[in-house]
């Protein structure tokens, strides 16, 4: 075998050798304090979360806590370092986060001895610790701009006659930290405000003098982890208790102590501070190396404050500045419906004045200032009115054909009785035939007394009653009530019920009233078109949706596609004398009823005209 065989192999071999898995990257958080703490919480999170979203499961977390608010004693650092050197004597983590500045300055002093040539990216430091403090190459990290005159000026700005500023703070080497940034930034305010610096009382003394300011003060809250009596706290119930009693409103710079009592300031993000220190250590556990990651400074600072709280002190919102996230605002009912408010009484005057101009008479007992209850009430006795005046023109029009159909029966009660009359005068009557002439006499009283029936129900006027209503009865009636017209003019009148049809709850006059205005609408528009064809179908049935649907087929002149749904416009007529009421009053009616109405073109000639009304819960006839 040839030296170039050989190699071939050794390549094939190598190949099929599967590769080794990258090991996984351990980072070591180290906190000054629990990391349960809710601060630390939000940065302990924001910082795992955005590891874990770049390095999925590549990426294992120790974690520690110095505790330093807890244990004061002079040699306590050494004796954590030595923790730190026997626990981590055979474990070098790829990364170590130092979370605050006291957890960078145990790392840095002890770093040879524990922790030699491992990165440091920190967070939560002040960017003046780098002014005095040289970093090594392999320590970077994300500084915070703490500057607490942002949230002085904002607090001057909403209590401009304030003349004494209240410094809380605690005794903890952090504490001490951020109250000497604090009188760096509040130097320059001596000569306008008087400033006490509340950092060394033990908390109960401490609340009894936050609960007796004197008047006209303001309150900064920096962080007590640890009291004047050396006790040691968590600085949200520190605060939660403070501003409860404290009898001044209290200020903030760092978001976490929001919703806790204060009104706010200028501050900055937790969350967004942890992430950006997460991403930064991404990028080292990618390959690059600290000295080409130099230390950034956090993203600019917010105006966020709680709207209850400047409630409770009477501070003027409109102070704020400009672009302000004001938090737990509660919306009036002005601010939610400023809109339809206005609307609503810009129709209501509209209506009044449109009211006053057809009928004088009644706008004199309405007033200005009428409510919509009113005004819709006064609506709906104006639709019964015009419907009830459109009854009796429709039926005085129907007058002949009513007649006949009152007249039919009558003529053959006369005839009958005089037929009797003549039989038993000269006893000729049979057996039988005087039950069989009293019974069509009852026969024709029962019909003349049912269409005299119908037409005091189109007749009555009485205040809208709703029942449970069945529709197919009412189809009925109005059908028999037009029979004589439609049949004097040729019309073939077809009804096809549907079984088991629901009930609808509504009422039964103003729906008689639909009903007949459908019918007779078909029955002129079938005396306008040609004469060959002279049919009226009518359906009842079950609509999608629960409802109650009846349909008018005409075989009509139909007409024209943008009439469809102007004739159901009030003086909306295609009749040459119509006066266009009659489609636009059972409109009305059927949305009353919380139904619609609609006209559909025939596929062969003539108008739909369809009527939707929901069903009522209960079947007929249950």
């Amino acid at each position: 075998m040839n030296l170039r065989a050989v190699l071939l192999s050794l390549a094939v071999l190598l190949l099929c050798i599967p590769a080794a898995a990258a090991p996984r990257k351990t980072v070591l958080f180290v906190f000054d304090e629990n990391p349960d703490l809710p601060g630390l919480a939000v940065i302990n999170r924001s910082l795992r979360d955005t590891f874990k979203a770049d390095l999925a499961s590549d990426v294992e977390f120790w974690s520690e806590s110095l505790n330093l608010s807890q244990f004061k004693d002079p040699g306590y650092d050494v004796l954590l370092r030595d923790h730190f050197a026997r626990k981590y004597a055979n474990k070098r983590p790829d990364l170590i986060v130092a979370v605050m500045q006291p957890s960078l300055d145990f790392l840095l002093n002890n770093r040879q001895s524990l922790f030699p040539d491992v990165p440091i990216v920190f967070c939560g430091v002040d960017s003046s610790y780098m002014e005095t403090q040289p970093l090594p190459p392999t320590v970077t990290g994300v500084a915070i701009k703490r500057n607490y005159a942002p949230t002085i000026d904002i607090a001057l700005r909403l209590q401009p006659e304030t003349q004494n500023l209240f410094v809380v703070g605690g005794t903890a080497k952090f504490d001490r930290q951020l109250q000497e940034i604090a009188r760096r930034d509040l130097a320059a305010y001596e000569d306008r405000v008087r400033i006490t610096y509340l950092t060394d009382l033990p908390m109960p003394e401490l609340l009894a003098t936050a609960a007796n300011l004197p008047e006209k003060s303001a309150i900064l809250y920096l962080t007590i982890f640890s009291d004047g009596a050396g006790s040691a706290f968590i600085p949200h119930d520190a605060l939660a208790e403070i501003a409860g009693v404290a009898n001044a409103p209290v200020y903030v710079a760092v978001d976490q102590y929001l919703d806790l009592g204060v009104v706010g300031g200028h501050v900055y993000s937790v969350d967004t501070h942890g992430r950006q220190a997460a991403h930064l250590g991404v990028r080292i556990l990618h390959g690059e190396t600290t000295p080409n990651l130099p230390v950034i400074e956090q993203a600019a600072n917010a105006y966020i404050f709680d709207w209850r709280q400047l409630r409770r002190w009477n501070l003027d919102e409109a102070r704020v500045p400009a672009g302000s996230e004001i938090r737990h605002r509660t919306v009036s009912i002005w601010d939610m419906y400023k809109g339809y408010i206005v609307a609503g009484v810009t129709i209501a005057i509209l209506q009044s004045a449109l009211i006053v101009g057809l009928l004088v008479s009644l706008s004199q007992r309405r007033r200005a200032d009428a409510t919509a209850r009113k005004a819709e009430n006064e609506a709906r006795r104006q639709r019964d009115e015009l419907a009830h005046a459109l009854r009796l023109t429709t039926l005085g029009e129907l007058a002949a054909s009513i007649t006949h159909e009152i007249g039919q029966p009558l003529v053959a009660i006369q005839t009958n009785a005089h037929a009797l009359r003549r039989l038993a005068t000269r006893g000729m009557m049979q057996p039988g035939e005087l039950d069989e002439a009293l019974g069509d006499i009852v026969d024709d009283v029962k019909r003349a007394a049912e269409t005299i029936e119908r037409l005091r129900l189109l007749f009555r006027k009485q205040p809208s009653e709703r029942k449970l209503v069945d529709m197919n009865s009412i189809v009925e009636d109005m059908v028999r009530l037009l029979r004589s017209d439609l049949s004097g003019k040729d019309i073939r009148v077809e009804f096809h019920p549907a079984e088991r049809l629901p009930q609808v709850v509504g009422d039964p006059v103003q729906l008689r009233q639909v009903i007949l205005n459908l019918l007779v609408n078909a029955e002129d528009a079938i005396a306008r078109g040609p004469g060959d064809y002279r049919q009226i179908r009518i359906e009842t049935q079950t609509a999608t949706g629960e409802a109650v649907a009846v349909v008018v087929r005409d075989t009509g002149c139909g007409s024209e596609a943008v009439d469809l749904e102007w004739m159901f416009e009030r003086f909306g007529s295609t009749k040459p004398n119509g006066l266009g009421m009659g489609l636009a009053i059972s409109r009305s009616i059927v949305l009353a009823h919380h139904g619609r109405i609609w006209a559909t073109h025939n596929d062969d000639r003539g108008l739909s005209l369809h009527v939707e009304i929901p069903a009522a819960s209960e079947p007929a006839g249950s």
